[in-house]
């Protein structure tokens, strides 16, 4: 979803870029089984339209129609029916994309939140009877934009996992990759697209401890994606834990050389191959409008990886892809369909230090105890605030989230990533 707002920018130089239903236990699982659900949850508009707008007030209007797709696509209710979806499966670990913030306002004045997608998504979670927090919350960027002669919208892009009441957790992190998209303009503006990551350390029963990330990587330059595909795999191997990353890679699995691969062949599973085989899955992508049917998923792009040495995929199943998951007005919950995997922790193995070395044969931990450095179960790290909610932003490495080259290095994004997705539905109907 991003070229189509550039030319926008471009044309009027703009300056800007599962809890339970009753009380959940101390531990996720007792039985050491941890259950993790990953959905990009659309943040509700198609801007490509803009790119071929011919003139500056065509740009401007059509910018309006797009925040108009906005409206029409309803998070509200959208958000109500993915948290039936969350209701029956029950994660204890959620990992979103595209978990927007819009606002609103005249041109050069006050913005108000119209849409914050995660707040909305908290409260029906609620509604439905589930508890669920937001443990980590990862900006990768904000923009704003005018809609019309008079008005104007901020967007902002955001990754977050959410954790199920009860469920204690640490180590609250987020970032930018390195890796960012570099675009240049026809009219001779060189700017910056940054995508990111973020993650949580979740204990279980028995002090084991698993570090779930999620991740939506570039859809629209593969040399930038499989970098941060590199980069993040490079960072989650610093882990003391073992990981679970999810979330929207943009890598299908034939993806070899591209972060699908990067992660099966440096110790990573699939759960969706495990569990279902290599059939299937599809993840990516609905119509912009949400509307159409039959559905049109046909990516396998949104996965569940975790590392079969301390890890065992036990189940995986896809939400939000049946024509029954729908809202009563008929949208799809998401462009994107949701994955949940229930994951089951292997026997740790202790390490015996031999005798003679003065430490009377200790017992060393085990990959996936808590080191008696780490922060205990529960306890609020230094980037979590008081009451376990961590608000973590990552900034852009040149140190601007204002100004023309940040609104549309946002924009691009956005465009390129949905344009990307409609590319391939041509090619899946060519073929």
């Amino acid at each position: 979803m991003t070229r189509r707002l550039m030319a926008l920018l471009s044309a009027i130089g703009l300056v800007a870029a599962v809890a339970v239903g009753v009380a959940a236990p101390a531990q996720a699982s007792s039985d050491q089984q941890l259950k993790v659900a990953t959905y990009n949850i659309y943040f509700g508009a198609d801007f490509a339209p803009l790119a071929t707008a011919p003139t500056q007030e065509e740009l401007v209007r059509r910018a309006g129609l797009a925040y108009d797709q906005v409206v029409a696509t309803d998070f509200p209710a959208r958000a109500r029916a993915i948290s039936r979806l969350l209701k029956q499966e029950r994660p204890h670990v959620v990992g979103l994309q595209e978990v927007a913030l819009w606002k609103k306002g005249p041109l050069n004045g006050p913005l108000k939140v119209t849409y914050d997608f995660l707040d909305i998504l908290l409260r029906e979670l609620r509604k439905a009877g589930l508890h669920y927090r937001a443990a980590v919350t990862g900006t990768t960027f904000s923009t704003a934009l005018p809609i019309s002669a008079t008005e104007q919208v901020s967007f902002t892009d955001r990754n977050a996992i959410l954790v199920r009441e009860g469920v204690p957790v640490a180590n609250a992190q987020s970032r930018v990759f390195a890796a960012k998209l570099v675009v240049n303009t026809p009219f001779g503006v060189t700017f910056t697209i940054p995508s990111g990551w973020a993650a949580v350390d979740v204990s279980l029963a028995k002090k084991r401890v698993v570090r779930v990330a999620t991740t939506h990587l570039e859809s629209a330059d593969p040399t930038v994606r499989n970098a941060q595909g590199q980069e993040l795999r490079a960072t989650l191997a610093r882990s003391p834990y073992p990981v679970v990353a999810v979330g929207d890679f943009n890598s299908p699995p034939t993806d070899a050389t591209g972060p699908y691969g990067t992660f099966t062949t440096a110790g990573y599973d699939d759960a969706w191959r495990i569990v279902q085989g290599p059939e299937g899955g599809f993840t990516s992508a609905q119509d912009p409008d949400l509307r159409n049917l039959p559905s049109k998923l046909s990516e396998r792009i949104d996965y569940v990886f975790y590392q079969p040495a301390h890890l065992s995929a036990v189940s995986a199943r896809l939400i939000g892809e049946q024509v029954r998951d729908r809202t009563s007005n008929g949208l799809w919950p998401s462009d994107h369909a949701g994955l949940v995997a229930s994951l089951r922790l292997k026997p740790k193995v202790p390490t015996k230090i031999p005798a003679g070395d003065g430490s009377n044969g200790s017992t060393l931990n085990a990959i996936g105890d808590i080191p008696t450095d780490a922060p205990a179960a529960g306890q609020a790290p230094t980037d979590v605030r008081a009451d376990g909610i961590a608000q973590t932003r990552t900034e852009n490495a040149s140190g601007a989230l204002a100004g023309s080259a940040i609104a549309l290095s946002a924009l691009v994004l956005l465009l390129s990533r949905r344009r990307l997705r409609s590319s391939r539905q041509q090619e899946a109907t060519i073929q």
